[in-house]
């Protein structure tokens, strides 16, 4: 028992009662006192006690004897919780001795260093939420560090030198890339404890450009320098450490849905949420100061200047890049492997690190987050490829294109976009950027397009099957008075998309998609892949067992026409026929209390086995496409057999008879 570590008053009654307790089982060789022995004594405040260990080990074991140690510690000490988080328990020094009052945090460092973390709900005693939250809440009256900060940089530069101001139409990050733990943390300056961008990032962005785009590479290396094996050069210009303008230190969250695990000895993809709260800078405004170390190189600073202004308008700064983090306003493209497409989002609402929850009323932090679309093109990745290649092949070329933790992906994917102009729904609209990055060890020219071409097809695809972000699976609708479901267009000059209520078209999508896949990664087989059970859910695949139906709906509603959403959000007009007749059979509507069916429709924390979206083309009647996967189960099947009662037409899987040359499709005048 850690008595010597105790950091409570002396007279603190409970504090003595918890060390003679242990004291006590400690000669009774219980096991409890052996457990506890470990733990170093936090506080006890509202009958809750907190202990402390010093690993995971120690804590997990003290958390299997809880509710043991509560019994034989009440008649002591009332307890209606024990916490045993990791750690020392011990607080900051306090100058003036008094044991009992907080410290007052300064900066985000300390706010990081000095405050406890957390529980959630489940008793995790790794939630970091309190700890990121307290480093923005210190964060948030650090402006006369800034405004310092500021004018020291204006004065390191002085005459000779040159400033640039940058602005992020998002979030950015600098720090770890390794794994989510090193994602908490952006880079906090070890002296004022504020968020800064290391000189030595945009010195390598303003060399990557530079590299790629200068014409004497000779002048590169000698005004930022070089080191390669033995020789060595110092730069000429130097670029300073950049801090933000003003506070901007926010609380993200990644949460990856889709998980690649092996079981029985072969590669699934599982379903299992995982958030991870993390700071990053929301919309920050750098400054940044160049200056000459040579005087006579003053006249090259603003050569320097352009070229990393150049690169972070191109190339982005930070980590993630490739998501939609460290974008600045203004940004341009000039890879000649880009692709731009407009989109129109009608959303319940995209959420971070703060979404609706019962306690909140609800009313979580609505921000449009471009890893959404990253996201589902993922999704949809893996349903087309695990239908086309064996799981480590799918794995292999999942990485390839959009990378990992360790790894960067051949495939960024960005987004320009206005501001919202309707709350409840909330619409979007802007422009989406797909790019095929631009690696050292670039693949061939060729190679380079069917990458391009391949995330075309998926975005393509995607925007016709589904939606993005919460709801994707469900058009846009009120359902218990609540906003269910989004609305996803996606369209560019040219092209008539939406696709028309029309079989051959849709079966030239389906063909266009896998061909894009197998120019990239050749196959001549196909592969089945089981979306699970509700308690075991797994990735859905676009394979022989999954069946797409396209449903005439004459007077489905577009989202614009939809006057009034709390009086006419759950007409049978703004859900369409399938929704409807989803909603309406037990056999089919996902759970909600003791009804549904869990193994068609979904419930909480299971994924519904059906997509159903709205499609309203340029010509012709609006329609509903459903996608039904693992529709080999009878169950799910069962809900083809209705839609086909209902006259709706199969467009997937295709047989041998559906092989007919399709009409080309009309251009969009």
């Amino acid at each position: 028992m850690s008595r010597g570590r105790k950091h409570s008053s002396p007279k603190n009654p409970a504090a003595d009662i918890w060390w003679e307790f242990i004291a006590a089982e400690q000669k009774n060789n219980s096991k409890l006192g052996r457990i506890f022995a470990k733990a170093t004594y936090g506080d006890y405040e509202n009958r809750v006690l907190t202990l402390y260990f010093a690993d995971e080990a120690a804590s997990k074991a003290a958390r299997g004897q809880i509710e043991p140690l509560k019994k034989k510690l009440n008649p002591q000490l009332f307890c209606d919780r024990i916490n045993c988080p990791i750690g020392s328990g011990a607080p900051p020094p306090n100058p003036k001795g008094n044991s009992n009052r907080e410290v007052k945090t300064n900066n985000p460092l300390q706010a990081l260093n000095f405050t406890k973390l957390g529980l959630d709900k489940e008793g995790n005693q790794e939630f970091t939420q309190p700890v990121l939250q307290a480093a923005v809440e210190a964060e948030s009256h650090c402006i006369n560090i800034y405004d310092k900060l500021k004018q020291r940089t204006q004065q390191l530069v002085g005459e000779t030198g040159e400033t640039l101001t940058v602005s992020f139409d998002w979030r950015m990050r600098v720090g770890g890339t390794r794994g989510f733990r090193e994602l908490l943390l952006p880079t906090l300056h070890p002296v004022f404890g504020i968020p800064h961008i290391p000189a030595s990032s945009l010195k390598g962005v303003a060399r990557a450009w530079a590299e790629k785009h200068h014409s004497n590479q000779d002048e590169v290396k000698e005004l930022l320098g070089m080191l390669e094996g033995k020789v060595a050069k110092a730069a000429k210009i130097e670029i300073l450490d950049a801090f933000p303008t003003e506070p901007c230190l926010s609380v993200d969250v990644a949460t990856p849905q889709w998980h690649w695990r092996i079981q029985n000895q072969h590669q699934n993809v599982i379903y299992n949420p995982e958030p991870h709260p993390l700071l990053n800078l929301e919309k920050p405004q750098l400054f940044i100061g160049l200056r000459p170390t040579v005087p006579k190189y003053a006249d090259k600073v603003s050569l320097v200047k352009q070229w990393l202004e150049k690169g972070l308008r191109t190339s982005g700064l930070g980590s993630r890049v490739s998501g939609g983090y460290g974008r600045t306003l203004g940004r341009e493209s000039n890879l000649v492997h880009t692709q731009s497409f407009d989109f129109e989002l009608w959303t319940q609402g995209m959420y971070g690190s703060n979404p609706p929850t019962k306690e909140n009323n609800y009313q979580g932090d609505v921000e449009f987050r471009p890893t959404a679309i990253r996201g589902i093109l993922r999704y949809w990745f893996r349903a087309v490829a695990l239908g086309l290649y064996d799981q480590t092949t799918c794995l292999t070329l999942e990485e390839e294109l959009f990378g990992n933790l360790g790894q960067q992906g051949k495939i960024a994917i960005s987004t320009r976009v206005n501001p919202p102009t309707h709350q409840n729904p909330y619409l979007y609209s802007g422009k989406i950027l797909l790019e095929v990055i631009e690696h050292k060890t670039e693949p061939k020219k060729a190679q380079k397009q069917k990458y391009l071409e391949l995330v075309e097809q998926l975005l393509i695809l995607a925007s016709h099957l589904g939606g993005v972000g919460r709801g994707s699976r469900r058009p846009l609708h009120l359902l218990n008075e609540r906003m269910r479901g989004c609305h996803w267009l996606v369209y560019r000059d040219r092209e008539n998309l939406p696709l028309a209520y029309n079989k051959q078209q849709w079966q030239s999508l389906f063909n266009s998609v896998q061909d894009a896949f197998k120019a990239v990664e050749p196959s001549s087989k196909n592969y089945t892949s089981n979306p699970g059970t509700p308690k075991q859910r797994q990735q859905d695949a676009l394979d022989r067992n999954t069946q797409v139906w396209l449903l005439k709906t004459p007077d489905l509603v577009k989202p614009k026409k939809v006057k009034t959403w709390e009086s006419e959000g759950d007409s049978p007009n703004v859900r369409g026929a399938a929704l409807n007749l989803l909603y309406g059979d037990s056999r089919f509507k996902g759970v909600s209390g003791k009804k549904g069916n869990a193994n068609v429709g979904g419930s909480l924390g299971t994924p519904s086995f059906v997509w159903i979206k709205s499609i309203f083309p340029y010509e012709g009647s609006p329609y509903q496409v459903i996608t039904i996967f693992g529709a080999d189960d009878s169950q799910r099947g069962d809900f083809g057999t209705e839609l086909k009662k209902q006259r709706a037409i199969s467009v997937y899987p295709q047989r041998p008879s559906d092989n007919k040359p399709s009409r080309p499709r009309p251009r969009r005048r």
